[in-house]
């Protein structure tokens, strides 16, 4: 298991917005912004309600990339890991709850929309953690999960 560092979390709510990459079973990328989310020490939770390209890329593959970057700072992080759809009713309520707590408007153009109900929560899990700061060098994971898979996959 991987752990976020404090910074990385940090940067992560202040910045407001991560990047989500993925990729579908024909090789082709695809590349969403999210704003509505929550970190913890081990996983970043976010809503999915307008990603049908990507939904259908977690589900297909569930391997994907989740960048934040300071753009005043120019530095930030690339987390690579996987990512699947919370199906534990009670838990899901409960980040909902959490994520949106401070979205109030965001809540009622959801319900107002009728996509509350199409409302996804995904759950990502790091297995490694690069820098995407430039003057750093950017091919090595800075932390890695030691794990056969992830070994194997990365190519370390």
């Amino acid at each position: 298991m991987v752990t976020i560092p404090d910074d990385i979390q940090s940067m992560i709510h202040r910045e407001e917005v991560i990047v989500v990459g993925s990729v579908d079973i024909n090789g082709v990328c695809n590349v969403s912004p999210r704003s509505s989310f929550h970190c913890t020490n081990d996983a970043i939770y976010w809503l999915d309600f307008f990603s049908h390209k990507s939904r259908q890329n977690f589900s297909d593959i569930p391997w994907i990339s989740v960048s934040v970057f300071d753009k005043e700072q120019l530095e930030g992080f690339q987390l690579k890991g996987k990512v699947c759809k919370m199906t534990d009713q009670s838990e899901k309520r409960r980040l909902v709850f959490l994520i949106m707590r401070n979205k109030p408007l965001l809540m009622a153009k959801l319900h107002a929309a009728s996509i509350s109900d199409r409302l996804e929560v995904m759950m990502f899990k790091p297995k490694a953690i690069y820098s995407l700061n430039p003057q750093e060098e950017s091919g090595t994971a800075l932390v890695l999960d030691n794990d056969g898979e992830t070994v194997s996959l990365l190519g370390i």
